[in-house]
């Protein structure tokens, strides 16, 4: 079987997710491009050599020559689109976040539950056979009894530019959304369980819009930890990583989300160990993504960014937002 996949928003990202592991990964087929205007469906099926292009979302949901959709949208038109293609029999994999809210995910969830469909949330990192060491650090003992965990996503200021919808509030703008979303995931894996969100503080430079927070999670009176996300610092200088502290030792994970970056390495200190390097390989998430999303569509195999779990991050997307006096990114319609 060959999975005809169809592009739903000729984004920029789509071509780094999608386009350019989809040549490596056997049983994938571009099908088709859609976007709002004809014109630019055309230019991104020319560019990637797809052969079909649509200039409505609904044409390519609901094409017979589809059998799967890769939605890009922002954040807000996540769950109409998604909903709409799941309802049409569609295998949905779709950006992160989920979805504007958490009750927003619910609604794919409860769709996907309704349907005989794949729906799988595009967090590509947890593909990775780093995020696989990681665990395996975790799970070995070597740190103990867990105290602390901590993880961060920051990347430097850029200009706030009048259509940049990272700061636009009514499509699910906010530095939480963009990338406090990753270390909010990093934690949740490190601890295999849920936080609460004790606190919270936000920087806003528009109205509504966390230009970067920073929140205080706990799990028991035994297990802290903080996430933190900033797209307004200082300089030119990126901060991604996890760190977990246990009471015989720590781990740090260095660039947890692009693993092919280069510069992925798990840093351990054991009590009574010398400290051990452990590197990622170059391999591309987003090719090991593919293969899982190819794999649980043919397989039916099981994966780890399922809408559920989705749901439960965006919970504490969400209690990040109210710990810091602001409102959770409203839906669309």
């Amino acid at each position: 079987m060959t999975i005809q996949l169809g592009l739903l928003a000729a984004s920029r990202i789509a071509e780094e997710a999608i386009v350019e592991p989809s040549s490596l990964v056997d049983g994938v087929t571009l099908a088709a491009v859609a976007a709002r205007d004809i014109s630019r469906a055309r230019d991104a099926a020319t560019r990637w050599s797809i052969p079909q292009a649509f200039g409505s979302y609904s044409e390519l949901i609901t094409s017979e020559d589809v059998d799967a959709v890769y939605i890009a949208t922002p954040a807000s038109l996540h769950r109409p689109w998604a909903v709409a293609a799941i309802e049409a029999g569609k295998h949905v994999l779709c950006e992160k976040p989920l979805a504007a809210n958490a009750d927003d995910a619910r609604r794919i969830a409860d769709a996907e539950r309704a349907n005989d469909v794949v729906v799988m949330e595009a967090f590509h990192w947890r593909y990775h056979p780093y995020a696989q060491q990681i665990a395996d650090v975790l799970g070995s003992g070597a740190l103990g009894s867990l105290q602390r965990i901590e993880a961060v996503f920051n990347i430097p200021n850029g200009e706030i530019l009048p259509d940049d919808i990272r700061f636009a509030f009514a499509i699910g703008g906010g530095s939480t959304m963009d990338l406090g979303c990753y270390p909010i995931q990093w934690v949740r894996f490190a601890a295999c369980s849920e936080p609460e969100v004790i606190s919270a503080e936000a920087t806003c430079p528009v109205p509504e819009i966390d230009g970067s927070l920073r929140a205080e999670l706990r799990w028991s009176s035994q297990l802290t930890g903080s996430v933190a996300s900033s797209m307004i610092g200082p300089g030119d200088n990126y901060e991604v990583w996890l760190r977990v502290v246990g009471d015989r030792g720590t781990m740090f994970a260095t660039n947890p989300l692009a693993p092919q970056a280069g510069d992925a390495v798990i840093t351990v200190e054991s009590e009574g160990e010398p400290t051990r390097a452990i590197r990622a390989d170059r391999s591309t998430t987003y090719f090991h993504q593919l293969v899982s999303f190819r794999d649980a569509i043919e397989l039916r195999k099981p994966f780890p960014t399922t809408a559920d779990d989705g749901v439960r991050n965006m919970a504490v997307v969400d209690a990040c937002y109210r710990a810091a006096g602001l409102q959770p990114r409203p839906a669309a319609g």
